[in-house]
C-alpha cells in the first residue's frame, strides 16, 4: 500500500531541474531537500496576491469602469503568485510568478497566463507588435481632432439658426459614409461649439451617476424628424447630456419615452459610425403631442353639437343628444 501512494505522489509532482541540478519551482509540487529542516520532502503550493494583481486589477477598473466587475473575478487568479512550502516545518521555499514571457532572444517565444500559454515563433511576434502599433496610430490619427465629451465645463457658444435638415445635409450619417473627412470639416465649421433651438422625441432616459471616480451624466436619447435611421427605430439621432446639478437636470427627468421636447443644446461631437451626435443640453420644455390637440379640438366641436341640439323646441332631439354624449365620451378616452 505503501509503495502505491508512493507512486501517486510521483505522478503529481515535476522533476525538473536546472543545470546546475537545483530543482525547478514551477506551478506543480517538487521533490527538494528543505534547507531548514533538512528533510526530503515534496512541496505544497498556495496561490497569493502580489503587487502585479492589484495592479492589473486597478487599470482594468479605469480602463472598463463598471465591465471591469465581469472581468476582474476572471483575471484575478490568474496573476497570483505561486508560493512553495515546505509540508514539515511550513517554511516558504520558493514563489514564483503564474505570468511569464520569455526572452527576445530566442527563436520560440511563449507567454504564460496561469495555465494557459501562448507559443510563437519570434518573427510573428515581431509581425503582430507592427500591426498592432500601425492600427493604434492609426486610430490616434483619426482621433486627434475629435471633441471631448468628458471636459468638465461646457460653455453654451452663439445661437444659429440652422435646422436638422441643414444639419443632417451636411453632417448625417449618409453624409459620413460618402466622405467622412468632408463630415469633420463641416461640423468644425458650421456646428461645433454651436447652439440650437430644435424639437424632438424621447427615446429614452439615462440618470446621471456618480460613485467614487465614477461620473456619469445624465443624458436624453432623442429621435429627430426625419430619423436618420428610419428603419431603424432603435437608434437614437442625437444624445442631450447634462450634469446632476444643472438646472435642466430636473426638467429632464420628468420627461416620458415618445414624449415630444423642445430644448436649446450646443454642439459638442459629431456621431461616427452611426452613433448618436453629441449635445450639451442647456432647456428643455415638453410639448403637447399633435393627437392630444386634436382630440380637444373634436371636443370642442361635441360640446357646439351638444348645445345646437339641445335648443328648445328642436324636434328628435334626445337620441341625437344620446348618440353626441356616447361619441363624446369615446373622444375623452
Amino acid at each position: 500500500m505503501t509503495y502505491i501512494v508512493e507512486k501517486k505522489e510521483d505522478a503529481r509532482t515535476v522533476t525538473e531541474e536546472d543545470e546546475n541540478g537545483e530543482p525547478v519551482f514551477d506551478q506543480n509540487p517538487v521533490k527538494v531537500t528543505c534547507p531548514f529542516c533538512g528533510r526530503d520532502t515534496i512541496t505544497f503550493i498556495e496561490y497569493e496576491s502580489s503587487w502585479v494583481t492589484y495592479a492589473v486589477c486597478i487599470v482594468l477598473l479605469f480602463v472598463l469602469n463598471w465591465a471591469a466587475l465581469c472581468v476582474v473575478p476572471v483575471v484575478y487568479p490568474l496573476f497570483k503568485d505561486v508560493v512553495h512550502h515546505c509540508p514539515r516545518c511550513l517554511s516558504v521555499l520558493a514563489t514564483r510568478s503564474r505570468v511569464a514571457i520569455s526572452s527576445f532572444k530566442q527563436e520560440v517565444m511563449s507567454l504564460r497566463f496561469g495555465s494557459c500559454v501562448v507559443v510563437l515563433a519570434r518573427k510573428y511576434v515581431i509581425g503582430l507588435s507592427a500591426i498592432l502599433l500601425v492600427i493604434a496610430g492609426f486610430n490616434m490619427m483619426r482621433n486627434s481632432g475629435a471633441a471631448s465629451t468628458d471636459i468638465e465645463v461646457w460653455a453654451r457658444g452663439p445661437d444659429v439658426s440652422s435646422t436638422w435638415q441643414d444639419f443632417l445635409r451636411d453632417c448625417g450619417f449618409k453624409s459620413y459614409l460618402g466622405n467622412p473627412i468632408h463630415v469633420s470639416v463641416a461640423f468644425n465649421e458650421k456646428f461645433k461649439n454651436q447652439t440650437v433651438s430644435w424639437e424632438g422625441q424621447v427615446h429614452h432616459v439615462e440618470d446621471s451617476l456618480s460613485f467614487l471616480w465614477l461620473n456619469q451624466r445624465g443624458a436624453i436619447f432623442t429621435h429627430m424628424n426625419p430619423q436618420q435611421f428610419p428603419q431603424k427605430r432603435d437608434l437614437a439621432d442625437l444624445v442631450l447630456l447634462f450634469n446632476d446639478g444643472d438646472a435642466v437636470a430636473k426638467a429632464a427627468g420628468k420627461l416620458a419615452r415618445g414624449q415630444r421636447f423642445a430644448f436649446e443644446a450646443t454642439f459638442v461631437e459629431v456621431g461616427k459610425r452611426g452613433a448618436p451626435h453629441v449635445l450639451a443640453l442647456w432647456e428643455v420644455r415638453p410639448l403637447q403631442d399633435a393627437s392630444s390637440n386634436s382630440s380637444l379640438a373634436v371636443l370642442e366641436v361635441l360640446d357646439l353639437a351638444s348645445v345646437t341640439l339641445a335648443y328648445p323646441g328642436g324636434q328628435n332631439s334626445g337620441p341625437c343628444q344620446r348618440r353626441f354624449a356616447h361619441t363624446r365620451r369615446r373622444a375623452r378616452r
